[in-house]
């Protein structure tokens, strides 16, 4: 029975084995971009707000 439903889920292509909480478009996926989006913007923040103090 196994190696029915496995070669079920081959050919259903749902063999794949789940990354784990950092899978696409679940709760730590979504965590971790915004992280990211929200870093790279303070730095950016940052980087702008003295470039503008060294010219002015």
């Amino acid at each position: 029975m196994d190696y029915k439903n496995s070669a079920v889920k081959k050919m259903m292509q749902q063999d794949k084995i789940d990354p784990g909480g950092f899978s696409f478009m679940e709760p730590g996926w979504w965590a971790l971009h915004a992280t990211a989006i929200t870093a790279i913007w303070v730095i950016a923040d940052r980087m702008a707000r003295s470039s503008s103090e060294r010219d002015g």
